[in-house]
């Protein structure tokens, strides 16, 4: 009995990992990319953008886990990071758990012409 709850209790320990480790990759992509779509923007404010989404994201909740930091970098493209720990489990072991996101600042409406010429070229090639 005691080994099979061990084995449960690990098994839920890396459950909760596994989902933290899921939801802050997400956030540090949510963020990163809110922070390029402003970047396109005339007065865009690419670093009070991400840093606000990544502070918003990371305020959530987690089971299991403990100092909860973020760090955004701006520049020609935008970068969230997070850094956080988990509770110790068994014996005093813990995870750190570490996750970033990137985006290029991109004006979409540009990206999606250029592959649309870039598409009548190869029609306009094959007839």
């Amino acid at each position: 009995m005691p080994l099979i709850l061990l084995v449960l209790m690990g098994v839920l320990y890396l459950s909760f990992f596994v989902h933290n480790r899921a939801w802050l990759t997400s956030a540090a992509y949510e963020a990163a990319v809110s922070g390029g779509m402003e970047g396109i923007k005339t007065e865009g404010k690419v670093y009070e953008t991400a840093k606000m989404k990544s502070e918003e994201l990371g305020n959530i909740g987690f089971f299991g886990a403990e100092n909860l930091t973020s760090q955004t970098n701006a520049g020609d493209q935008v970068q969230v990071t997070y850094d956080l720990d988990t509770i110790s489990g068994f014996g005093g072991l813990s995870w750190h758990l570490h996750t970033e996101g990137k985006s290029k600042i991109v004006d979409p409406v540009k990206y999606i012409r250029k592959f649309r010429q870039a598409a009548s070229i190869l029609k306009g090639g094959e007839n």
